[in-house]
């Protein structure tokens, strides 16, 4: 391996805060087995689940034939898949969010988007589609969404007001109809986890019930 910057691993599940793991061996393995590396501790997950590993081309992941599988933004892994930025690995009721540190270039912006940032709507909630970024109360939200949970937000921000079922969240996020909606549901809980001050009470995504889900900015 180059000295380059090493990629970094974000890990989270409902029942710890999450932690960000540098990914600085050229494998690291993945189960309930206290000898992986990531230990997943819950009954879905294999002894031997699943491995990441890199090389001078690439990161990937790859499913070590578990019982229940290991899922990649929410398409199952066959073998072998590359990773990309911010790429979501399920593994039970794990996520494992990979970073790149290639993918962001270094340096000042441009005049135009420094102009951009210091006449940022300060309006309570706003969605930079251009940028991929959220600013909160006029503060940019640090560390960044996961590439699902911006483009979930994003739909909503786009129809906001307005009523977006789960069929059309399921089009609009993943390409294809979801027959398990409990992936959206934890999808909306881990969005409102980022962006509301009382996620039990959200301000912003609010559940109608029996229809769907709808972004309100008043």
């Amino acid at each position: 391996m180059s000295d380059q910057p090493v990629p970094s691993l974000t890990i989270k599940n409902q029942d710890v805060p999450p932690r960000l793991m540098p990914w600085e061996q050229t494998i690291l393995t993945i189960g309930r087995d206290v000898a992986n590396d990531i230990v997943i501790d819950h009954r879905l997950a294999s002894r031997r689940h699943a491995r990441l590993e890199r090389d001078e081309a690439g990161c990937y992941i790859r499913d070590l034939d578990s019982t229940n599988g290991t899922y990649l933004n929410g398409v199952k892994v066959n073998g072998l898949a590359p990773l990309r930025n911010n790429d979501e690995v399920w593994v039970a009721d794990t996520v494992i969010i990979f970073r790149d540190p290639e993918a962001t270039m270094k340096g000042t912006p441009p005049p135009v988007v420094m102009h951009r940032i210091a006449t940022q709507d300060q309006a309570e909630l706003h969605v930079d589609s251009a940028a991929k970024e959220v600013y909160v109360r006029g503060k940019r939200l640090d560390p960044q969404l996961t590439a699902k949970e911006f483009q979930l937000l994003e739909l909503l921000y786009n129809r906001r007001g307005e009523v977006v079922s789960k069929e059309q969240i399921a089009i609009g996020v993943w390409d294809y109809e979801v027959y398990d909606y409990n992936a959206i549901d934890a999808l909306i809980y881990r969005l409102r986890q980022r962006i509301e001050i009382d996620p039990s009470a959200p301000r912003f995504v609010l559940t109608v019930r029996g229809f769907g889900y709808k972004l309100s900015l008043d």
